[in-house]
């Protein structure tokens, strides 16, 4: 009897589920159904809107038209007088440059003689101070030489045992070896005096050139404004040949109005279609917010999936690289049967040249001397053949490295483009958490400001990794 219950008990809560199944189904069809209403009225609306808002967009234009028709002339007279104004203040700053340009130069180049002219005098006065006080100090050491022999001889003459002697002379050399040391001293203090002027001369030398620069750009910074007042008042020029024709266009007793009149209708035509269209542009980004919304969340989708296929192998690069393994395995074996073919022939080569015919005796010395010869052709040959086994054996080894530098450019690649899917997954996740926050905090400023540009970012789904051949195959 329980599992009679049970089983009605269940029966009766499935019967409620459809019953609930039924009545959501159907509030969800009325609830798309007034949506749909809702969008229709919506619509309506904003046809009604985008309507007016043209209509004053095209009034607003038929004015702006004629305040530009009658502040033209205004214009036209004025940028006249600007023209002749500029050209003449032009030619003045003109020659006033190329005076400015020609007296720098003749500075610049007087400049460079006296640096030129005051560096070698430095140098003279150096040398000639660093000769006098070497003359000075040599003269010195010949004087106190002098002194020590006289004193020496002196003491020579009278009653001084031999080990005094010894030990006088070993005094003087060691003073002999200082004074060396002494004139070693001076000459690297000389040295550096010489350094040290060089220095200061290629500084002075320096901040000429620093100046040169600084007039060169000066002088290009002087044409480039020349040129761009110059490019003005063409453009200047221009414009005002095109007001004239323009006046000439809009004026009914001019010759030839028909023409420009027509251009004329043509491109305010254009110009009011120019405006509905931004309307009705401006009108259709309420609509677009929506599908953005739904775009975000196909792009957190995308990063997800991205970053699945970042963590997976690729299975063309492992077949890639297991096919350029067996390659250069059987390039390998073809060398190994290659160098021991080499290494049977020079063994044969060999045998030979030590076990040689015998030359018969009744032929005499020419066919010794031939014999001779051909001793020598073989030893040539047996040398070309190691030679070329070495040879051999290097390109072999070349192989090898380039091969095993190949292998590890490959494994490189690979872990970087894995590194790259998933930076790129996850600058996709930190943009879209970028663009909820901007949509959620600064809603005003969005609808205020206009859409900027912004470049279609492609998603690369399928990166496919560059093929790229060892060296070595």
């Amino acid at each position: 009897m329980a599992p009679e219950e049970e089983l009605e008990r269940l029966r009766a809560e499935l019967k409620e589920k459809e019953d609930h199944v039924h009545k959501a189904a159907q509030a969800g069809l009325d609830l798309l159904n007034q949506q749909m209403d809702l969008q229709n009225k919506l619509e309506e609306q904003r046809v009604e809107m985008t309507n007016a808002l043209e209509v004053l967009e095209q009034d607003k234009y038929s004015l702006q038209k004629e305040v530009e028709l009658k502040t033209r002339m205004l214009e036209s007279l004025q940028s006249d007088f600007d023209y002749m104004k500029n050209q003449q203040v032009q030619q003045v700053q003109e020659q006033q440059q190329n005076l400015e340009r020609m007296h720098s130069t003749a500075i610049s180049e007087l400049n460079g003689k006296i640096l030129r002219l005051q560096s070698s005098l430095e140098e003279s006065l150096l040398n000639e101070k660093q000769l006098k006080h070497k003359l000075e100090i040599q003269t010195e050491t010949l004087n106190n030489k002098m002194e020590e022999l006289s004193a020496l001889n002196e003491r020579t003459q009278s009653s001084m045992t031999s080990e005094m002697i010894e030990v006088q002379m070993k005094i003087l050399e060691l003073e002999n070896g200082k004074v060396e040391l002494e004139e070693k001293l001076q000459e690297f203090q000389y040295g550096e005096q010489q350094l040290q002027l060089a220095k200061s001369s290629l500084q002075r030398h320096l901040e000429q050139v620093t100046e040169e620069k600084e007039e060169r750009e000066k002088e290009a910074v002087s044409w480039f404004n020349a040129l761009e007042v110059t490019n003005l008042h063409g453009k200047l020029f221009y414009q005002i040949q095109l007001d004239q024709v323009v006046q000439q266009a809009q004026d009914p007793n001019s010759k030839g109005n028909s023409l420009f009149a027509e251009l004329e209708d043509k491109r305010a035509a254009m110009e009011r279609q120019l405006i509905s269209t931004k309307v009705q542009y401006q009108s259709l980004q309420k609509q677009h917010a929506f599908s953005k919304q739904q775009l975000q969340r196909m792009k957190v989708q995308i990063a997800t999936l991205m970053q699945l296929q970042g963590s997976r192998a690729d299975p063309a690069q492992l077949e890639r690289l297991q096919s350029m393994l067996s390659e250069k395995n059987g390039e390998l074996q073809n060398l190994m049967t290659k160098l021991q073919r080499l290494e049977k022939v020079e063994m044969t080569l060999k045998a030979q040249s030590a076990n040689p015919t015998p030359a018969e005796t009744d032929d005499g010395l020419d066919e010794t001397y031939y014999t001779d010869l051909l001793k020598m052709k073989l030893e040539n040959a047996v040398k070309d053949a190691e030679r070329l086994g070495d040879e051999l054996s290097l390109q072999r080894m070349k192989s090898l490295s380039e091969s095993q530098r190949a292998l590890e450019l490959e494994r490189k690649l690979f872990s970087s483009e894995r590194l790259l899917k998933q930076a790129q997954s996850d600058k996709i996740k930190l943009q879209l958490r970028v663009e909820e926050l901007q949509h959620k905090y600064e809603p005003k400023e969005s609808k205020k400001n206009p859409p900027e540009k912004r470049k279609k970012e492609k998603l690369p789904l399928d990166v496919a990794p560059p093929s790229k051949q060892s060296p070595g195959s």
